[in-house]
């Protein structure tokens, strides 16, 4: 059986919180499994896409899990971001390992 990867890049936070919203909705079957957010993203940052996303209850019935790419990001920022549904985090720049993880077919 072969599995298939897509990966979608997107820009900014506020392309990707549209992408979820047409993606994740009832009655698409779209939604990725896994997203990589950057909490210093531009138009929208990562802490602001994750709010956005709770505040119309996209993520209770999507099990997307997402990682949050972080540098100079404090305890306490960490903690909100928990509490807003991100799963893992790593700091930048990316190590070989975390590059060779988020590579399709690995």
């Amino acid at each position: 059986m072969e599995i298939k990867h897509e990966v979608t890049v997107l820009t900014n936070g506020k392309l990707a919180f549209d992408y979820l919203i047409t993606n994740c909705s009832s009655n698409s079957n779209n939604c990725p499994a896994f997203v990589i957010l950057d909490h210093h993203m531009s138009v929208m940052d990562g802490m602001e896409l994750m709010e956005a996303l709770n505040k119309i209850d996209l993520l209770r019935n999507n099990n997307v899990v997402f990682l949050l790419l972080a540098i100079n990001t404090t305890p306490q920022q960490i903690e909100i971001f928990k509490d807003l549904g991100v799963q893992e985090f790593t700091s930048k720049p990316l190590s070989k390992q975390t590059k060779q993880f988020a590579k399709p077919g690995v």
